[in-house]
Protein backbone atom coordinates (compact mmCIF):
# COMPACT_ATOMS: atom_id res chain seq x y z
CA UNK A 1 0.00 0.00 0.00
CA UNK A 2 1.12 3.38 -0.74
CA UNK A 3 -0.18 6.69 -0.08
CA UNK A 4 0.96 9.66 -2.12
CA UNK A 5 -0.23 13.60 -0.86
CA UNK A 6 -0.06 16.95 -1.94
CA UNK A 7 2.11 16.57 -5.07
CA UNK A 8 2.17 20.22 -5.91
CA UNK A 9 3.45 22.00 -9.15
CA UNK A 10 4.36 25.05 -10.05
CA UNK A 11 6.03 27.22 -12.19
CA UNK A 12 6.94 30.87 -13.32
CA UNK A 13 7.86 32.24 -16.31
CA UNK A 14 9.22 35.78 -18.20
CA UNK A 15 7.80 36.85 -21.56
CA UNK A 16 8.07 40.15 -23.27
CA UNK A 17 7.00 42.80 -21.36
CA UNK A 18 5.58 45.10 -24.07
CA UNK A 19 2.90 42.45 -24.81
CA UNK A 20 2.55 42.80 -21.51
CA UNK A 21 -0.21 45.04 -21.35
CA UNK A 22 -3.95 44.91 -22.07
CA UNK A 23 -4.72 47.76 -24.84
CA UNK A 24 -7.84 49.75 -24.30
CA UNK A 25 -9.87 47.81 -27.09
CA UNK A 26 -9.67 44.65 -24.85
CA UNK A 27 -11.17 46.36 -22.03
CA UNK A 28 -14.96 46.37 -21.71
CA UNK A 29 -16.11 49.90 -21.70
CA UNK A 30 -18.77 51.23 -19.04
CA UNK A 31 -22.16 50.45 -20.12
CA UNK A 32 -20.83 47.95 -22.73
CA UNK A 33 -22.38 44.23 -22.82
CA UNK A 34 -20.87 40.94 -24.43
CA UNK A 35 -23.35 41.85 -26.92
CA UNK A 36 -21.94 45.20 -28.13
CA UNK A 37 -18.31 43.32 -28.11
CA UNK A 38 -19.73 40.14 -29.59
CA UNK A 39 -20.57 42.96 -32.76
CA UNK A 40 -16.75 44.02 -32.84
CA UNK A 41 -13.92 41.59 -32.75
CA UNK A 42 -11.11 43.87 -32.28
CA UNK A 43 -12.60 44.62 -28.58
CA UNK A 44 -11.74 41.21 -28.12
CA UNK A 45 -8.38 40.74 -28.88
CA UNK A 46 -6.62 41.45 -25.67
CA UNK A 47 -3.17 41.93 -27.34
CA UNK A 48 -4.48 44.55 -30.28
CA UNK A 49 -2.26 47.27 -29.73
CA UNK A 50 -3.92 49.73 -32.00
CA UNK A 51 -2.20 51.51 -34.59
CA UNK A 52 -2.88 55.53 -35.79
CA UNK A 53 -5.96 54.45 -38.16
CA UNK A 54 -7.30 52.19 -35.24
CA UNK A 55 -6.37 48.81 -36.38
CA UNK A 56 -5.05 46.10 -34.81
CA UNK A 57 -1.16 45.76 -34.45
CA UNK A 58 -1.71 41.59 -33.46
CA UNK A 59 -5.02 40.55 -34.87
CA UNK A 60 -3.96 36.79 -32.85
CA UNK A 61 -1.39 36.13 -29.85
CA UNK A 62 -1.29 32.93 -28.51
CA UNK A 63 0.49 33.05 -25.40
CA UNK A 64 1.79 29.69 -23.86
CA UNK A 65 3.06 30.03 -20.07
CA UNK A 66 3.91 27.39 -17.61
CA UNK A 67 2.24 29.49 -14.57
CA UNK A 68 -0.12 26.32 -13.40
CA UNK A 69 -0.61 24.82 -10.43
CA UNK A 70 -1.61 20.95 -9.86
CA UNK A 71 -2.03 18.75 -6.65
CA UNK A 72 -3.07 15.26 -6.64
CA UNK A 73 -3.56 13.05 -3.39
CA UNK A 74 -3.84 9.10 -4.03
CA UNK A 75 -3.99 5.98 -1.91
CA UNK A 76 -3.17 3.08 -4.16
CA UNK A 77 -3.07 -0.70 -2.82
CA UNK A 78 -1.99 -3.97 -4.56
CA UNK A 79 -2.59 -7.79 -4.63
CA UNK A 80 0.22 -9.71 -5.88
CA UNK A 81 0.71 -13.30 -6.49
CA UNK A 82 3.96 -14.30 -8.44
CA UNK A 83 3.39 -16.86 -11.26
CA UNK A 84 3.61 -20.25 -9.08
CA UNK A 85 1.67 -23.43 -9.81
CA UNK A 86 0.93 -22.09 -13.46
CA UNK A 87 -0.73 -19.14 -12.44
CA UNK A 88 -0.06 -15.17 -11.76
CA UNK A 89 -2.06 -12.32 -10.18
CA UNK A 90 -2.16 -8.74 -10.05
CA UNK A 91 -5.15 -6.73 -8.39
CA UNK A 92 -4.66 -2.91 -7.75
CA UNK A 93 -7.29 -0.42 -6.95
CA UNK A 94 -6.25 3.66 -6.59
CA UNK A 95 -8.53 6.41 -4.83
CA UNK A 96 -7.14 9.61 -6.20
CA UNK A 97 -8.16 13.12 -6.39
CA UNK A 98 -6.23 15.25 -8.99
CA UNK A 99 -7.19 18.78 -9.27
CA UNK A 100 -5.64 22.04 -11.19
CA UNK A 101 -6.42 25.31 -13.31
CA UNK A 102 -5.59 23.56 -16.45
CA UNK A 103 -4.85 20.31 -17.36
CA UNK A 104 -3.01 19.90 -21.05
CA UNK A 105 -1.33 21.73 -23.35
CA UNK A 106 -4.25 23.47 -25.64
CA UNK A 107 -3.69 24.69 -29.00
CA UNK A 108 -6.50 23.65 -31.10
CA UNK A 109 -9.27 25.15 -29.60
CA UNK A 110 -13.27 24.09 -28.25
CA UNK A 111 -14.95 21.02 -29.41
CA UNK A 112 -18.89 20.41 -27.88
CA UNK A 113 -17.04 16.55 -27.90
CA UNK A 114 -14.37 17.36 -25.15
CA UNK A 115 -11.44 15.17 -25.16
CA UNK A 116 -7.81 15.52 -23.82
CA UNK A 117 -7.11 19.21 -24.30
CA UNK A 118 -10.27 20.59 -25.46
CA UNK A 119 -12.38 22.92 -23.78
CA UNK A 120 -9.87 23.57 -21.16
CA UNK A 121 -9.11 27.13 -22.24
CA UNK A 122 -9.55 29.85 -19.19
CA UNK A 123 -12.75 31.78 -19.61
CA UNK A 124 -10.88 34.93 -18.44
CA UNK A 125 -7.55 34.87 -18.70
CA UNK A 126 -6.94 37.41 -16.25
CA UNK A 127 -8.53 35.47 -13.25
CA UNK A 128 -6.18 32.19 -13.44
CA UNK A 129 -7.68 31.35 -9.77
CA UNK A 130 -11.12 30.92 -11.29
CA UNK A 131 -10.06 27.89 -12.87
CA UNK A 132 -9.24 25.45 -10.69
CA UNK A 133 -11.12 22.59 -10.34
CA UNK A 134 -11.18 19.26 -10.58
CA UNK A 135 -8.03 17.53 -13.22
CA UNK A 136 -9.76 16.62 -16.84
CA UNK A 137 -8.13 13.08 -16.61
CA UNK A 138 -9.60 12.69 -12.60
CA UNK A 139 -10.75 9.61 -11.73
CA UNK A 140 -11.93 8.94 -8.65
CA UNK A 141 -11.95 4.87 -8.23
CA UNK A 142 -9.95 2.67 -10.51
CA UNK A 143 -9.53 -0.99 -10.47
CA UNK A 144 -6.94 -2.73 -12.59
CA UNK A 145 -7.03 -7.02 -12.13
CA UNK A 146 -4.39 -8.98 -14.75
CA UNK A 147 -3.94 -12.84 -14.91
CA UNK A 148 -2.23 -15.26 -16.41
CA UNK A 149 -2.76 -18.93 -15.82
CA UNK A 150 -1.46 -22.23 -17.52
CA UNK A 151 -4.56 -24.39 -17.43
CA UNK A 152 -3.69 -28.36 -16.21
CA UNK A 153 -3.01 -30.76 -18.24
CA UNK A 154 -1.54 -34.39 -19.40
CA UNK A 155 1.84 -34.79 -19.79
CA UNK A 156 1.28 -37.59 -21.79
CA UNK A 157 -1.36 -37.28 -23.80
CA UNK A 158 -3.01 -40.40 -25.13
CA UNK A 159 -5.90 -39.53 -27.48
CA UNK A 160 -7.99 -36.87 -29.49
CA UNK A 161 -9.60 -34.72 -26.39
CA UNK A 162 -6.57 -35.09 -24.23
CA UNK A 163 -4.27 -33.17 -27.27
CA UNK A 164 -6.96 -30.23 -27.92
CA UNK A 165 -6.87 -29.76 -24.10
CA UNK A 166 -3.69 -29.49 -23.37
CA UNK A 167 -0.85 -26.97 -23.71
CA UNK A 168 -3.78 -23.69 -22.57
CA UNK A 169 -2.88 -20.47 -21.69
CA UNK A 170 -5.31 -18.01 -20.58
CA UNK A 171 -4.83 -14.37 -20.04
CA UNK A 172 -6.74 -11.02 -19.17
CA UNK A 173 -6.76 -7.63 -17.80
CA UNK A 174 -10.10 -6.16 -16.75
CA UNK A 175 -10.34 -2.18 -15.93
CA UNK A 176 -13.27 -0.32 -14.01
CA UNK A 177 -13.00 3.06 -13.22
CA UNK A 178 -15.33 6.10 -13.05
CA UNK A 179 -15.87 8.78 -15.15
CA UNK A 180 -13.54 12.01 -15.84
CA UNK A 181 -15.49 15.63 -15.59
CA UNK A 182 -15.85 18.06 -17.95
CA UNK A 183 -17.22 21.36 -18.52
CA UNK A 184 -20.55 22.91 -19.75
CA UNK A 185 -19.88 25.70 -21.88
CA UNK A 186 -21.83 28.09 -24.33
CA UNK A 187 -20.28 28.37 -27.68
CA UNK A 188 -23.12 31.01 -29.28
CA UNK A 189 -20.46 33.54 -28.56
CA UNK A 190 -17.88 33.57 -30.94
CA UNK A 191 -17.31 29.40 -30.77
CA UNK A 192 -15.60 29.93 -33.58
CA UNK A 193 -12.80 31.64 -32.75
CA UNK A 194 -11.45 30.79 -29.59
CA UNK A 195 -7.71 32.34 -30.15
CA UNK A 196 -9.28 35.54 -30.74
CA UNK A 197 -11.78 35.90 -27.68
CA UNK A 198 -9.05 34.47 -25.68
CA UNK A 199 -11.31 31.83 -24.06
CA UNK A 200 -12.85 28.94 -25.56
CA UNK A 201 -16.29 29.77 -24.72
CA UNK A 202 -18.72 31.39 -22.15
CA UNK A 203 -19.90 29.28 -19.50
CA UNK A 204 -23.28 29.05 -17.73
CA UNK A 205 -24.87 29.98 -15.03
CA UNK A 206 -25.32 27.12 -12.61
CA UNK A 207 -28.49 26.91 -11.00
CA UNK A 208 -29.22 23.16 -10.10
CA UNK A 209 -27.29 20.03 -9.15
CA UNK A 210 -25.74 18.88 -12.36
CA UNK A 211 -25.04 15.64 -11.69
CA UNK A 212 -28.65 14.88 -10.22
CA UNK A 213 -29.77 13.47 -13.77
CA UNK A 214 -31.17 10.34 -15.60
CA UNK A 215 -27.91 8.95 -17.07
CA UNK A 216 -29.12 8.52 -19.75
CA UNK A 217 -27.70 8.35 -23.14
CA UNK A 218 -30.51 11.03 -24.57
CA UNK A 219 -30.01 13.28 -21.31
CA UNK A 220 -26.46 12.06 -19.32
CA UNK A 221 -26.18 14.96 -16.79
CA UNK A 222 -29.11 17.69 -15.36
CA UNK A 223 -29.26 19.98 -18.43
CA UNK A 224 -32.00 22.33 -16.62
CA UNK A 225 -29.78 22.83 -13.87
CA UNK A 226 -27.76 25.25 -16.25
CA UNK A 227 -28.63 28.40 -17.27
CA UNK A 228 -27.59 31.03 -20.52
CA UNK A 229 -26.30 34.09 -20.20
CA UNK A 230 -28.45 36.84 -21.87
CA UNK A 231 -25.41 38.59 -23.86
CA UNK A 232 -27.39 41.80 -24.45
CA UNK A 233 -28.60 43.18 -20.46
CA UNK A 234 -24.70 41.26 -19.27
CA UNK A 235 -22.17 43.39 -18.96
CA UNK A 236 -19.21 42.78 -20.65
CA UNK A 237 -16.59 41.10 -18.40
CA UNK A 238 -19.29 39.27 -16.08
CA UNK A 239 -19.46 35.69 -16.62
CA UNK A 240 -21.15 32.56 -15.64
CA UNK A 241 -21.13 31.13 -11.97
CA UNK A 242 -20.68 27.62 -13.53
CA UNK A 243 -17.12 26.48 -12.29
CA UNK A 244 -14.43 24.12 -14.28
CA UNK A 245 -15.06 20.20 -14.66
CA UNK A 246 -17.93 20.26 -12.55
CA UNK A 247 -20.34 17.62 -14.71
CA UNK A 248 -19.14 13.66 -13.95
CA UNK A 249 -18.99 11.77 -16.90
CA UNK A 250 -19.72 8.35 -17.96
CA UNK A 251 -17.64 5.73 -16.45
CA UNK A 252 -15.14 3.14 -18.11
CA UNK A 253 -15.43 -0.74 -18.03
CA UNK A 254 -13.43 -3.51 -19.97
CA UNK A 255 -12.29 -6.93 -20.09
CA UNK A 256 -9.36 -7.76 -22.58
CA UNK A 257 -9.00 -11.94 -22.94
CA UNK A 258 -7.04 -14.21 -24.63
CA UNK A 259 -6.15 -18.01 -24.89
CA UNK A 260 -3.30 -19.71 -26.39
CA UNK A 261 -2.36 -22.87 -27.46
CA UNK A 262 1.16 -23.85 -28.06
CA UNK A 263 1.37 -27.06 -30.79
CA UNK A 264 4.80 -29.19 -31.11
CA UNK A 265 5.48 -29.59 -34.62
CA UNK A 266 9.17 -30.50 -33.94
CA UNK A 267 11.54 -30.04 -30.94
CA UNK A 268 12.73 -26.56 -32.28
CA UNK A 269 9.33 -25.51 -34.03
CA UNK A 270 5.77 -24.53 -32.34
CA UNK A 271 2.32 -23.48 -33.74
CA UNK A 272 0.92 -21.57 -31.90
CA UNK A 273 -2.89 -20.77 -31.94
CA UNK A 274 -3.99 -17.35 -30.28
CA UNK A 275 -7.85 -16.32 -29.62
CA UNK A 276 -8.31 -12.83 -28.20
CA UNK A 277 -10.79 -11.42 -27.18
CA UNK A 278 -11.05 -7.30 -26.63
CA UNK A 279 -14.21 -5.91 -24.79
CA UNK A 280 -15.36 -9.31 -24.22
CA UNK A 281 -18.90 -8.56 -22.29
CA UNK A 282 -19.32 -6.15 -25.49
CA UNK A 283 -19.87 -3.33 -22.78
CA UNK A 284 -21.12 -0.11 -24.19
CA UNK A 285 -18.43 2.68 -22.85
CA UNK A 286 -19.59 6.21 -23.94
CA UNK A 287 -17.52 8.99 -24.69
CA UNK A 288 -18.21 12.57 -23.03
CA UNK A 289 -22.12 14.15 -23.49
CA UNK A 290 -22.79 16.87 -25.88
CA UNK A 291 -21.31 19.60 -23.55
CA UNK A 292 -22.98 23.08 -25.17
CA UNK A 293 -25.50 24.23 -24.06
CA UNK A 294 -26.06 26.05 -27.57
CA UNK A 295 -26.77 23.07 -29.34
CA UNK A 296 -29.62 20.64 -29.93
CA UNK A 297 -28.36 17.57 -28.73
CA UNK A 298 -27.12 19.40 -25.47
CA UNK A 299 -26.38 16.57 -23.06
CA UNK A 300 -27.06 13.54 -25.48
CA UNK A 301 -23.92 10.75 -25.81
CA UNK A 302 -23.99 10.29 -29.32
CA UNK A 303 -20.32 8.35 -29.73
CA UNK A 304 -19.08 5.23 -27.80
CA UNK A 305 -15.76 3.17 -27.94
CA UNK A 306 -15.44 0.25 -30.13
CA UNK A 307 -17.59 -2.64 -29.36
CA UNK A 308 -15.97 -6.50 -28.58
CA UNK A 309 -13.64 -7.78 -31.10
CA UNK A 310 -12.65 -10.72 -31.43
CA UNK A 311 -9.56 -12.15 -33.69
CA UNK A 312 -7.76 -15.67 -34.26
CA UNK A 313 -4.21 -15.94 -35.20
CA UNK A 314 -1.58 -18.81 -36.27
CA UNK A 315 2.19 -17.91 -34.91
CA UNK A 316 4.79 -20.21 -35.84
CA UNK A 317 8.08 -20.18 -33.62
CA UNK A 318 11.51 -21.35 -34.43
Amino acid sequence: MSITRATFLRNKFLYNEHLNHTSPASLPLAGQTWADRQNNIDQQRVYCQPNSQGNCTYSSVGLIAGNSNSIYNRLETSLRKRFGHGLSLLASYTYSKAIDDVSSFNITGSASQPVAGENDLAQNPFDLAAERGRSMFDSRHRFVLSYEWEVPSWNHPQNWYQYALADWQVNGITTYMTGTPFTVVDQSYNYDAPKVTGFSAFRPNLVGNANDGPRTVAEWFNTSAFQRIDLSPTPAGVYGSEGRNVVQGPGFANGDFSAFKDIGLTESKTLQFRAEFFNLFNRANFWLPNSDISSPTFGQIQQALSPRLIQFALKFLF
